[in-house]
Order: structure tokens, then C-alpha cells, then sequence
């Protein structure tokens, strides 16, 4: 026979009910004596996690021939045995006491079904339910069963008894000489008698009193609330950043030679101290800084700009100002091996010296959207930006250049002393200053959000959880939110007192009109903030409407909550805040600056003794909310970075626990930690427990491909490049089969390329070539080939007949950027010249030079002289019909790439094509006149349609081109099933007059972008204002086929007059006339 020998159990094992959990165990070889030991592991079983594996348990197995226990019939329950009762409190049974404590069991495992007490042993009955009962005979001893043996040591009397000094339960802990005499039980007599060293021993026999089970002695341990709640919340997932000391390596960094200053010196600069003999030299922007191209350039938010504005305006009006100072930055191309440093004082709180001074001190709040969107800055360009935070005190400002020169992405200066941003495990921390107390259910809870998916599951969860009856559910559409009605149908079936109420909670007037109808007999206790939206886009797409769209309902709404419920005595004040905040996520610069405001206000309410709770969140994995707007390609591009979905389940325990704990700010995430480990992962800069120093690529990065290439034969770069770049293309889109899915001549865009994953791979690109490669490089080349023969033509250009050989400089030491290749752009180049005339505020005068460039370009005349047509773009297929036929904008930036998301959206539903207009590339010519290019673009939509309906879609001036196209068409007999026109201007005209409408509406929303265009190449330049010559004077026809107008209500700010457009329903048209959808 086998005995377990010995067990100890060093974790409790949560097993959610949704998902499954993976069980290692593994048993050694048998010693001398044959004694084995076994280790028991664990881990979730989550789709794209590879966590490490958690030890709950280990033991030995050891070999021994005992005699069988004799068989004894004897009475049950024996003579003299007392009932005990099962319900300690009226209407609270065994397991109520114990889910009260927090330790739930389901149906299965409340098998205890009487207990009698004996001198000092407890006796019981325990059973399998019925539908276990096909179950037994698959476990020598169900769990289920043995588990419920063991609830006899939490009964009253027994002893030992359960320990809830710390506020919690004693559960078992080790097991000693564990012996199985038969299997296949459904019911078991228990008997447990207490033994020296707080132990017990335990007898489980069957109805005739046969021996099922023995164990020698089990050792219960108490396990305090907190830890358990902390194990049920999944403890891996729940982290706090802290500020450690960077090692005094620091020192060794060489120190940038050549400094800059953009913009006034702040406060953060007083006491600074750079190399002798070296002043900044000012520059008023990033433009007027390109010609010297300083090593590090330093910019202070101009905080004196923001005196006397509420904290709203002025976390608005320094991310608008982040949001230029950054944008300005990449389109200096100029400054590629120079490195932007934004320097603060006082905006990040590194620790409970910090936390005191934040209560008076304003700085954290404002500049948190800075640090957020230049976190996001950083993820989507590696290397070109710096955070820094410093003190007021003579040494850190000595210590500024030392900073600079470690090339730490983020760093916070205190005494001289420097720090850099680690994440640890929230279980292994202080909480800041100890739990929170406990919500009143006779409160009112308030959930901003509280209608939606998101706020409906924590809804729930507070009713049924935590017992709330009164609840006040906030949202923009308020009851006619889809789902809002059954939603509170569902609460109050539940005992619960449901309000739900349209409020825009970031207007004050509103909010506290709101709050003035809480009853007093239920005063507000908890607010918890989950509302948000998304509106993500690179950098260069942002524009300070769209950064006031996502700051509005996070960070203004939080405010505005903070302000009016200060005097309220809550209990709890919950932000949701988001993973880009921290982490910086590409693609989503507005949400990371908004979600950080939340955290310096989470920190700010603790400071000045407060209850407040940022949590962090990662990715969830429900469909709802702003979760159902990402693309299966944001979920792998999550992946890749290292973050795993949570479940719903697993969210809201994190939620009870995070509440509970007393930190202002919880990272509430399952991280990878292979996958962070990695150099491209955005989280490798938090990992924990310690710090990763994360350096960007330096001029020796791609000296690997040098090397190669210097081994090959010049006519074989081109074929080597090529697979360099489909390996790159395979991970920025997320092909796990590798380069084998990138077809060579096939348009990425077709593949799923958008605007961020196109930032990603012109990042991979720049690490593996060691090139500075421009924003737009996967628009001018839009295949695998094209890139490839792009970037053997910029090696070909700077390097000597055979390749040098590596560069063994140590990196950074002038700057540490990328080496740069020749490249149009220089100083007096055309593009150079335009990007002055913005910066000296004349755009407009820019244009013009432009627009005279444009009209010196090669042109094409007709169809037959279009010697090379942009090829169609195909980015879905489908068998539904009509097929939807795409044009791009006339901006220096469009493409086919716009209609990427939109493409991956209709993938399996139907053909969609997406017509490039010709001159935006190198080597393509110009459209001589409007009907020369109306024509070409007629033919290739007629090519892609195959005879078959067709619908033509245009988006912004791609509408005007739609427009035109199906004019041509229905002249020539053949009338496209309908137009649409998204976000297209609908006036009647298309004027090069100042007051002409759409033309001016376009040019003024092209010189509002002036600075994203000014990093595009010349080509691109001159075809966007190419086109706009050419469009200047058209104006649009009737058309019999139906046309769809899709945009927003408001109109150009500038230009709100003109224009016939009617609202009416999706199916309720007249031919030609636009239609408006909200």
C-alpha cells in the first residue's frame, strides 16, 4: 500500500467557474528507502497566457504494509452524542457563516449534512449530491466528498477551533500518514478527534462503519480575510508602481554634448545643472530647433499659461500643448537622432514623502495628461522622448544631465536621488494607508457608466455581492441605453432600488442637479467612475478636438464627481482607469492622457484624506462597452505586449479587493511575463519585481543585417531585405506562421495593415536596418517588395562600394539615435520650406507654394497615359453583394490604409476594394485635369466591380472623388447601386474662393494638420495640393443613384452655412439628395 506520508498545501488553488485550470504534478524517482515526493502546480488555463506555474502543495509517497483497520459495527451517531446545529444564526445556514467570511463553495461541495459533538470529537454526515453520484466511482475518494469531510473542522467545538482573530478561517494546512481503504463512496461517517500540536485525527468510515479513509494528523493554519479575498482575486493580477532607485551605473552614461531648450523654462529647470561651458540654446519650436539638431532638446509645460483656470481647463489646455510640442517633434525629421526630454516638477508621486505635498500642489494633476500621452509617444517611437521629473531641491538639479544621459524612458529625480517606475505585486506591498471601510447597503451607490455592459456587470456585482439596494445608474442616453430597461428589471427582481438617469456627468451644473435627487435616507456612499469612450488614432492623427473628446467624460468627469461629493461621507470612490496610462499605449495617446489624470486624482483625494481607488485595467475579455471596439488585430497586438484578457469573473474580484486595500492606484492586469520580458514589449519597462533597463536601438542595430548583407552578393540584398521585411510585417500584424502569410507583392494594407500597425513595423524596420525611417514609409511602399527595394536604395545611397563594417562606438554617445541615411528633405528642400511656413504661422502661404510646385510635376492626360496605375487594393472578400468600391482622401497622408479597419470589419461579408489615387507615390504622375483622373478612376472601379452591382464610397474629399466617379459612370450608362459619402463636406460647391465652402472647409481642416503633414515626402505634398487644384471650381451634379451622407451633425466650425442636407431614415431616400445619419 501507498501512503501519502506526508502533505503540505502552500497556496489555497482558486478554481474559477468559467474557466479551466491546468494541473502539474510531478513525481520523482523513489529513493533508498522508496519514499517519492510529489509537487503539485498550477496555472489558468487563458488563451494566450504562458504565466509562470504557481506551487500550491508538495509531499512524499512512501510504501508501507499496515493491517487493514478491523470493521466494528457500532450505533450512529454512538450513545451520548449532542446535535449540533448547522445554523448559527436564524436564517444563516453552515455555508452562509462561511461565504459570509468569504469562503464560497458550490452546490457540490456543501455535503455537510448533520454533526453530533462526543467528549471531544465531532461527528458528521456528509454526502455527494445525486447528480454526483454517476462521479463516485471515477476518484478513489470524490474531492467533493473528502472536501466536505473537512468542513467538520470549522463546526463550532471543534477542535482545533477555526482562528478568526485575523478576521478570517483556518483551513488545512498538513496532512501526515493519509492512508485509502476502499473507493467508489457517496456518503461518508466522519469522525474527528483532536491531537497534540493543534492537530486532528480523522476517520472516514461508510454506512456500515467499513473503513474509507484514515489521516494520522492534519494541521489547520488561519488565513486572514485579505489573503483570502486576495487568492480569490487571482493576486497575480493585481499590482502597484513604485519608484525604485536606479543602480549608481548611472554614472558611466556619457553626457550629451549639445543641448536646446523649446519654449519658455519652467520651474523644473531652476538649479539645473548641464556640462560646463554648455547653455541650452532657446528655440520657440521644434521647426526652428531642426537646423541645429541639438543632442537633447528640453521642453517645460508652460504652466503660467494655465493660472487661473479651474484644474479641467488647464489638464486640457497642457495636453493640447503635449499633443503640439509632440506632433511638431516628429515632423521635424531634421531632429531623428535627437531626443526630446519634457522635464517636470512635482507631476508623479514616488512615494509617501511625495504624497504629502500633493495636497497643496496643483502640478500633478495638470501635467498627469502630459506624462500619459508622452508614454504613448514613446510605445509608438521608441527612443525619441524622455520623461523627467524633478524636485526643487540643488541636487537633483545637478543631476539632470546624468539623467538625460542614462536614456531611461521615464525617470523622477528626488534629492539627487534617481528613480525609474517598476511594478510589484500588490500582496508583497503596504497599502497606503489601510483598508478602506465598508460600503453601507442602505447607501446609494452612483455608477457613472452604470447602463452600459461594463457598468452593468459591476452593478450586479454590488447587489449580489455585496448586498447594495439602492443604486443610481448614469449615462449619456440614460434609460434608453439598449439594455437599461432589463437591466433594472433584472436588479430589482433582485431586492434591489434601481434609478436610471441621463446625465452628461462631466457638466457641473448637471451633475449636481443629479446628485441634490439622492434621498437622505439613502445617502450617497460610493461612486464608482467607469464611464469613457475611445477615439484611438497615432499621434500624428490626433487633433486637440479629438483629445478633448476622450479627457471630457474621463478626466473632466472626474473631476467634477471629485468636487461636488467632497463633503459626502463616502465609503468608496472607484475610478476605472486603463493600462495605457501607465504603460503608454500606441494608438491610444488621448485615453492614456485622460486615464492618467485619473490616477494623479485618485493620489491627489488620498493625500488630503480621502477615500479614492484608481484601478488600472487591462484588457477584458467580455464583448461590450468600449471592449466590443477592438479588432481581433488590437487583441494580438495586446498579446504581443504582453497582457491577457481578464474574465469578468476574475475583474470583479480584483475590484473587491483593489477597494479594500487602501492604495490610491492598482494596476489591475494579467501580464505575461515571457512575452514582457521581451526588448519589443511596451511592458518591459514595468516589470517585476525589478527594473529592466530598456535601451532604444542605437547605431549598432543593424549592424547584424550589415553584416549579412556585407556577406552576399549585391544582386541578392534585394531577396534579403525582402525577408527581413515579411518576418517584420508577420509580427507587426500578428501572422503566428510567420513571414510565409506576407505575400511579396501583395499591399499590406491588404492584410490588415492600418495606422498603427504600420508604426510598429516602421519601428521594427528601424531597429533590424538601423535606419531612421519616416512615418509614412508603408504608405509611399505599400508591398513587401516595395519596402524592400526602398530600403536596399537608402543602404545603397550611404554606404561605400562594400558595406563598413560594424560601428563598435558604445551607443548614445552623440544622442544614441539610429544612423541616418541620406534623404530628401534637406534644409532647402520643398518640404523643408513648407514645414517653415508653418512654423512661422504661415500655412497658408505654404499651400500656395505647394500648389505652384504641384503644377511642375509629370502628368498624365488620359487613361492610355497613365503608363503605371495605383493598383486596387482589396482589404475584404465576401459573397455578399453589391461590392463596395473605396476612395481614399486627398490629404498627404491618405491612402488605402484608412479603409483598413473598415475592411477587416466586413472580412467573410463582402468585396471591398480601395482605389489609391495616382501621384502620391514616387515616380507617379499627376491627373493634367480633373476628367483625366475622373476618367482613370471610372475604369479601375469598373474593373473591380467584374460586372456585378457596385456601391462607390468616399471618405472627406474621397467623397468629392466619389461623387465625380459615379457622375462619369451614370453619363456613360452605368449607375452604381448607391453613393456614400462619409464625413464628406455637403456643400454645393467646390470654391478656390476665401468664402467658398468646401474647398475652404478642406484647406482650413489641412492647415489645422499642417504639422502631421509636414513629416510626408514632397511627393505627397504636391498631390494633395495638386488635387485640390484640380477639384477647385467643380461642382456636383444630381445623380439618380441613391447617396448616403454619414457624418457627424456639426458641421466646420468656420464654414456652417450651405449645403442641402436632409435627415431621413436608411431606407427612405431621394436619388441625389445626401442623407445625414447621426
Amino acid at each position: 500500500m501507498t501512503v501519502l506520508e506526508e502533505l503540505t498545501l502552500t497556496a489555497p488553488l482558486p478554481l474559477p467557474s468559467d474557466e479551466p485550470v491546468e494541473l502539474q504534478v510531478k513525481v520523482a524517482g523513489p529513493d533508498a528507502g522508496g519514499r517519492r515526493t510529489v509537487v503539485f502546480h498550477a496555472r489558468p488555463r487563458t488563451p494566450g497566457y504562458d504565466g509562470p506555474w504557481n506551487r500550491h502543495a508538495s509531499g512524499i509517497l512512501a510504501p508501507q504494509e499496515l493491517p487493514e483497520p478491523a470493521v466494528a459495527p457500532a450505533p450512529w451517531p454512538p450513545a451520548g452524542a449532542v446535535p449540533l446545529p448547522l445554523d448559527a444564526r436564524p436564517g444563516e445556514d453552515f455555508y452562509d457563516r462561511l461565504a459570509h467570511g468569504g469562503l464560497r463553495y458550490g452546490p457540490a461541495f456543501q455535503g455537510l449534512q448533520a454533526a453530533w459533538q462526543l467528549g471531544n470529537d465531532i461527528l458528521a454526515e456528509v454526502g455527494l449530491p445525486e447528480e454526483e453520484h454517476s462521479n463516485a466511482g471515477r476518484f478513489t475518494l470524490h474531492p467533493a466528498l473528502l472536501d466536505s469531510a473537512l468542513h467538520t473542522m470549522m463546526l463550532p467545538g471543534a477542535a482545533p477551533a477555526p482562528d478568526d482573530s485575523a478576521g478570517g478561517l483556518s483551513l488545512p494546512f498538513a496532512w501526515s500518514q493519509v492512508r485509502l481503504h476502499a473507493s467508489g463512496a457517496r456518503r461518508l461517517r466522519v469522525r474527528l478527534s483532536p491531537t497534540a500540536e493543534n492537530g486532528a485525527r480523522l476517520e472516514l468510515t461508510d454506512g456500515s462503519g467499513a473503513p474509507v479513509a484514515t489521516v494520522r494528523s492534519l494541521v489547520l493554519r488561519p488565513l486572514p480575510r485579505e489573503q483570502l479575498k486576495g487568492v480569490r482575486a487571482h493576486g497575480d493580477c493585481l499590482f502597484r508602481q513604485d519608484w525604485i532607485r536606479l543602480p549608481d551605473s548611472l554614472d558611466a552614461a556619457p553626457v550629451p554634448r549639445v543641448w536646446g531648450l523649446v519654449g519658455e523654462p519652467g520651474p523644473a529647470l531652476r538649479g539645473t545643472v548641464l556640462p560646463p561651458g554648455d547653455r541650452p540654446k532657446a528655440y520657440a519650436d521644434p521647426a526652428s530647433a531642426g537646423a541645429d539638431a541639438p543632442d537633447v532638446v528640453i521642453a517645460c509645460p508652460p504652466l503660467t499659461e494655465t493660472e487661473g483656470m479651474d484644474r479641467a481647463s488647464a489638464a486640457h489646455r497642457m495636453a493640447g500643448w503635449a499633443l503640439r510640442l509632440v506632433q511638431d517633434w516628429l515632423a521635424e525629421e531634421r531632429l531623428s537622432n535627437s531626443r526630446l526630454v519634457v522635464l517636470t516638477s512635482g507631476a508623479v508621486v514616488t512615494g509617501a514623502e511625495a504624497a504629502a505635498s500633493a495636497a497643496n500642489d496643483d502640478a500633478a494633476l495638470v501635467c498627469a495628461p502630459v506624462w500619459g500621452l508622452l508614454r504613448s509617444a514613446q510605445t509608438e517611437n521608441p527612443g525619441r522622448f524622455a520623461l523627467v521629473d524633478v524636485d526643487d531641491t540643488p541636487a537633483s538639479g545637478a543631476a539632470l544631465a546624468q539623467v538625460t544621459a542614462s536614456r531611461e524612458p521615464q525617470t523622477a529625480v528626488r534629492e539627487g536621488v534617481v528613480h525609474v517606475p517598476t511594478l510589484v505585486h500588490a500582496s508583497r506591498t503596504t497599502a497606503d494607508e489601510g483598508p478602506s471601510r465598508r460600503v453601507d447597503p442602505g447607501g446609494t451607490v452612483l455608477i457613472t457608466g452604470g447602463p452600459g455592459s461594463l457598468g452593468a456587470s459591476f452593478a450586479r456585482h454590488l447587489v449580489v455581492a455585496h448586498g447594495m439596494r439602492h443604486l443610481l445608474l448614469v449615462g449619456r442616453r440614460g434609460a434608453d441605453t439598449p439594455g437599461a430597461a432589463e437591466l433594472r428589471a433584472e436588479l430589482a427582481g433582485l431586492g434591489a432600488e434601481v434609478t436610471v438617469a441621463a446625465c452628461d456627468v462631466a457638466d457641473r451644473t448637471a451633475l449636481a442637479a443629479l446628485l441634490a435627487t439622492v434621498p437622505r435616507e439613502h445617502p450617497l456612499t460610493a461612486v464608482v467612475h467607469t464611464a469613457g469612450v475611445l477615439d484611438d488614432g497615432v499621434i500624428a492623427a490626433l487633433t486637440p478636438e479629438r483629445m478633448d473628446r476622450v479627457l471630457r467624460p474621463k478626466a473632466d468627469a472626474a473631476l467634477a464627481l471629485h468636487e461636488l461629493t467632497r463633503d459626502s461621507d463616502l465609503a468608496v470612490f472607484a475610478l476605472f482607469s486603463s493600462v495605457a496610462g501607465v504603460f503608454g499605449s500606441g494608438g491610444q495617446g488621448n485615453y492614456a492622457a485622460a486615464n492618467s489624470f485619473l490616477d494623479a486624482l485618485a493620489q491627489h483625494r488620498r493625500s488630503i484624506g480621502l477615500p479614492a481607488t484608481s484601478l488600472v485595467w487591462g484588457p477584458w475579455q467580455q464583448n461590450g462597452g468600449m471592449t466590443a471596439e477592438l479588432a481581433s488585430a488590437d487583441l494580438r497586438r495586446m498579446a504581443r505586449s504582453g497582457l491577457v484578457p481578464l474574465r469578468t469573473d476574475e475583474g470583479l474580484a480584483l475590484f473587491d479587493t483593489a477597494v479594500e486595500s487602501g492604495d490610491a492606484v492598482l494596476v489591475a492586469a494579467r501580464l505575461n511575463p515571457q512575452v514582457r520580458g521581451t526588448a519589443d514589449a511596451p511592458l518591459s519597462r514595468l516589470p517585476g519585481p525589478g527594473p529592466v533597463r530598456r535601451t532604444p536601438a542605437g547605431p549598432e542595430a543593424g549592424d547584424s543585417l550589415r553584416r549579412r548583407l556585407a556577406g552576399t552578393q549585391s544582386g541578392d540584398h534585394g531577396a534579403l531585405l525582402l525577408s527581413e521585411v515579411r518576418t517584420e510585417a508577420a509580427a507587426a500584424l500578428g501572422y503566428t506562421e510567420g513571414q510565409s502569410a506576407i505575400e511579396a507583392d501583395r499591399p499590406l494594407a491588404e492584410l490588415g495593415l492600418d495606422s498603427l500597425a504600420a508604426v510598429e513595423l516602421r519601428n521594427r524596420l528601424a531597429t533590424v536596418t538601423g535606419l531612421v525611417l519616416p512615418a509614412t514609409l508603408l504608405f509611399d511602399h505599400p508591398t513587401p517588395c516595395a519596402v524592400a527595394a526602398h530600403l536596399e536604395e537608402r543602404f545603397s545611397d550611404t554606404a561605400p562600394k562594400t558595406l563598413p563594417a560594424p560601428n563598435v562606438t558604445p551607443a548614445n554617445a552623440t544622442g544614441g539615435a539610429p544612423e541616418r541615411a541620406a534623404e530628401p528633405g534637406g534644409a532647402d528642400s520643398l518640404s523643408a520650406l513648407f514645414r517653415k511656413a508653418c512654423a512661422l504661422g504661415k500655412a497658408w502661404d505654404g499651400m500656395a507654394l505647394l500648389t505652384i510646385a504641384s503644377r511642375f510635376r509629370e502628368v498624365f492626360d488620359s487613361t492610355d497615359t497613365l503608363r503605371t496605375p495605383p493598383a486596387a487594393v482589396n482589404v475584404a472578400t465576401g459573397p455578399a453583394r453589391p461590392r463596395l468600391i473605396c476612395f481614399p482622401a486627398l490629404s498627404a497622408l491618405s491612402g488605402p490604409h484608412e479603409y483598413a479597419r473598415f475592411g477587416l470589419s466586413l472580412q467573410g461579408l463582402r468585396d471591398v476594394w480601395v482605389l489609391p489615387n495616382p501621384g502620391f507615390l514616387q515616380r507617379e504622375a499627376l491627373p493634367a485635369t480633373l476628367e483625366a483622373f475622373v476618367s482613370a478612376q471610372a475604369a479601375a472601379a469598373l474593373a473591380c466591380s467584374g460586372d456585378e452591382p457596385f456601391v462607390l464610397l468616399g471618405r472627406s474629399a474621397g467623397g468629392w472623388v466619389a461623387q465625380a466617379v459615379a457622375e462619369h459612370l451614370e453619363r456613360a450608362g452605368v449607375r452604381p447601386s448607391a453613393v456614400v459619402l462619409v464625413d464628406t463636406f455637403a456643400g454645393d460647391s467646390v470654391s478656390g474662393a476665401e468664402d467658398g465652402p468646401a474647398l475652404s472647409a478642406m484647406t482650413v481642416g489641412m492647415l489645422d494638420k499642417a504639422a502631421q503633414f509636414a513629416s510626408a515626402e514632397t511627393d505627397r505634398l504636391t498631390a494633395m495640393t495638386g488635387y485640390l487644384d484640380r477639384f477647385s471650381g467643380w461642382e456636383p451634379s444630381e445623380l439618380s443613384a441613391p447617396t448616403l451622407l454619414v457624418r457627424a451633425r456639426g458641421r466646420p466650425a468656420r464654414h456652417r452655412s450651405g449645403g442641402a442636407v436632409e435627415s431621413a431614415a436608411l431606407g427612405s431616400h431621394r436619388p441625389g439628395r445626401p442623407l445625414q445619419r447621426p
